[in-house]
């Protein structure tokens, strides 16, 4: 019996009774009228109310033949499959495949039901969504999926673009495309992306507001396909939670599944970025008010909320873990994990990251680091951060950034007031030798290197005859205008004659570098030794991330690299000021030959006569020990040159298997301090190495004569031959997928 008579018999049945029931009726039949050839029964508002896969069925051929602005609504869950064994549809296709819409510009109102057992039917190119493209007045609001299926392989889902270059089309449930509005979606399910993937939609180019995923979204699938000859039409895969490519809004929005992206087999250079939300963020793209607490693993560049950001991300949580699994390639590229954003060239704006984030590195490549909020190396000029948190205890950043802090002991602190902005922390840098362990918001021990002056405790020193305070001084101190540290009776003066036998008490004294903000890492972790064999080598130098580094082309310089502030508005390489860091590092066969100071020191200033005369002024000594047992060793000094003079600074890390040098210059006009950053930079280097065949060719070095340690260049020699003009150029860094 269809709902049309049914209505009529009870008008019959009451037609006697009272004129308001026969209204009451005729307002009924209205409400709900009867389905016909044309389609589903509509309301009021002329929707076609969705009741079986039947209709379900008719909305799609129907706009599949040109009504794409049909209005629908779901009454109720829609059964379209049997979801017994829908996670194994992967391998065994279920008995109802659907086709995508391919052009939609309706309204489908879900009204909090779902669609269930959907199963992508994968017979040709495009059938990877429920629908192609959502144009700009299209609506999906309240729509639930769940067990349900959607997958593409590179067989049946690659295609030509308009210049014949070949691409594969994105696997996502909703639609591969979005120019509308997507909103309170609910969305439980696997996908599974020959290359890139979404785990609600493909490209977003609209707005997804209250979303949210829960199910798994897989990347990087295809295994067997192999390169066609045709050139490829990207050079990078994306998956993110919510969208792969973000280029419009994403708002409100949760992921709790899982995101995955695995590589390609190696004739598919790609690179790799995976997001709890978003794959990568466009110019034009936001999230904000988004959170994730799935876990989130690629094989480069891995992010809570976004692998590869140019636009905003703003308020956003994560609370998952981020990974980064390094796959085995034959290309060096760089791996890098964040709680936020692995690659990030627009801003990141009060972010909020409680997960963790990791690397498992295991063959050649760059130094991985690990980010607590957002790496901003691909592009500092534009890449920003501000007012970020991460605890320390979960995630284990490697450099400090301006913008992002650390929040220790977070459960006695009002996350709220941090994320709302309530409460801010202000950024606090300084490349200063500091007397003591400050207490700077933000940071905590293990942002500071320590350096220890003198000896490793306390102790009396007994003078012997010709003793000053100022040899006792070099003896302990490594340099003699720090006397005014020593302590005895009475007047201390570098000049007062000492009595043998008399004690003078020479203190340990600590100093501290606070780590600098916005720095990135240079060196391997792991080397191929000319045996063939892979050394579990780790050497990471820093330089500032707004720095170059590259060499420079001048004759004294040669095996030096070089590092120089950046001036982007000058165009490539050009120099925003004159400071020039020159470094190396090499094998070392002879352990620390500079372990008697004195004696070093001596030699040195023996070259400082023989190449510069009465050039030279301000010199002075350093030897700091630091926590891993090396010990810093260096010098500075300003040298007068016929057209200008130079401040210098030359400092190094010997030890068995492994040295490194620095050698600073700039003119005495110019405000950076090399002595400042020249200390730093030696200080900072994270060595560990445990074989280094590496053999130098000391013999080609400048400035060998009068010069007694033939494993390191020749900073007086360098200093006079320097050359301010001399051309720069930079090395590239792999930056991964933007």
């Amino acid at each position: 019996m269809d709902i049309k008579n049914k209505h009529r018999k009870r008008i019959l049945f009451f037609i006697g009774l009272c004129a308001g029931a026969i209204c009451i009726a005729v307002f009924f039949v209205y409400q709900y009228q009867t389905r016909d050839d044309k389609g589903p029964k509509q309301d009021n508002e002329g929707y076609y109310l969705l009741s079986t896969k039947e209709d379900f069925r008719w909305f799609i051929s129907t706009v599949r033949k040109g009504n794409m602005e049909l209005n629908v609504r779901l009454m109720n869950d829609l059964i379209l499959n049997d979801t017994s064994d829908w996670e194994n549809w992967e391998n065994e296709a279920p008995e109802n495949g659907y086709y995508p819409i391919v052009y939609y510009n309706g309204h489908f109102d879900g009204q909090g039901y779902a669609l269930e057992g959907y199963y992508a039917d994968t017979s040709s190119t495009w059938q990877a969504s429920i629908f192609t493209v959502l144009e700009e007045n299209a609506k999906i609001t309240n729509l639930k999926i769940r067990n349900s299926f959607f997958r593409t392989t590179f067989e049946d889902a690659w295609y030509e673009d308009d210049d014949e270059s070949i691409d594969v089309v994105t696997a996502a449930p909703l639609c591969f495309s979005n120019d509308g509005i997507i909103e309170g979606c609910d969305i439980d399910v696997k996908v599974i992306g020959a290359w890139s993937a979404g785990g609600i939609v493909g490209v977003n180019y609209g707005q997804i507001k209250d979303c949210h995923f829960r199910g798994s979204v897989e990347g990087g699938m295809e295994e067997d396909a192999e390169k066609p000859e045709n050139r490829l039409g990207v050079d990078a895969l994306y998956v993110g939670g919510i969208c792969r490519s973000n280029y419009g809004v994403v708002s409100g929005c949760m992921n709790e599944g899982s995101v995955t992206l695995s590589s390609l087999p190696e004739p598919f250079y790609m690179d790799y970025a995976a997001g709890g939300i978003a794959g990568r963020i466009s110019d034009d793209g936001i999230i904000e008010n988004c959170g994730n607490i799935g876990r989130v693993e690629c094989v480069q560049l891995s992010g809570g909320i976004a692998g590869a950001n140019w636009g905003i991300i703003r308020q956003c949580i994560n609370g998952g873990p981020v990974h980064v699994e390094q796959a085995d390639w034959e290309y060096t590229s760089s791996l890098i994990s964040a709680g936020i954003c692995a690659s990030n060239g627009g801003t990141v704006d009060t972010c909020l990251n409680l997960g963790s984030a990791s690397i498992n590195q295991h063959s050649v490549s760059f130094y991985a680091p690990v980010y607590g909020i957002a790496c901003n190396t691909v592009n500092p000029s534009k890449g920003t951060i501000s007012n970020c948190y991460y605890l320390p205890e979960r995630t284990v950043q490697d450099y400090r950034q301006s913008g992002v802090y650390k929040l220790p002991d977070y459960t006695g602190l009002d996350l709220f007031a941090y994320f709302s902005g309530y409460r801010k922390i202000s950024d606090t840098d300084t490349w200063s030798l500091l007397t003591s362990l400050p207490d700077y918001s933000g940071t905590d021990v293990d942002d500071y290197i320590h350096l220890g002056l003198g000896p490793a405790f306390d102790m009396n020193y007994v003078v012997e005859p010709g003793d000053s305070l100022w040899n006792i001084a070099e003896k302990f101190y490594g340099e003699g205008c720090l006397y005014s540290l020593l302590e005895g009776e009475g007047q201390m003066d570098s000049y007062q004659p000492l009595i043998p036998g008399e004690q003078v008490r020479v203190p340990h004294k600590d100093y501290y570098l606070l780590c600098a903000n916005d720095l990135e890492g240079l060196g391997w972790s792991y080397c191929i030794l000319p045996s063939g064999e892979t050394c579990p080598t780790h050497f990471i130098a820093v330089k500032p991330v707004n720095w170059y580094y590259g060499y420079m082309d001048f004759e004294a310089g040669g095996e030096l690299d070089a590092m120089w502030p950046k001036d982007r508005e000058k165009g490539h390489d050009a120099a925003a000021s004159d400071i020039r860091i020159l470094y190396r590092f090499d094998g070392n066969p002879e352990g620390d030959f500079f372990s008697d100071w004195n004696d070093a020191m001596g030699r040195i200033r023996r070259t400082a006569d023989i190449y510069c005369v009465d050039a030279l002024d301000n010199f002075h000594f350093y030897r700091y020990a630091l926590d891993s047992g090396d010990n810093l060793y260096g010098f500075s000094f300003r040298i007068h040159r016929r057209t200008d003079s130079l401040e210098c600074a030359a400092f190094y890390r010997v030890k068995d298997g492994f040295l490194a040098e620095y050698i600073g210059v700039a003119p005495t006009t110019e405000n950076e301090n090399v002595l400042e950053r020249v200390r730093y930079f030696a200080a900072a280097i994270d060595n560990e190495v445990s074989s280094l065949e590496v053999e130098s060719e000391c013999d080609e070095f400048y400035g060998k004569e009068g010069w007694d340690f033939p494993l390191l260049h020749n900073p007086f020699a360098i200093a006079l031959a320097y050359d301010r003009k001399a051309d720069c150029s930079s090395y590239m860094l792999f930056t991964g997928a933007q």
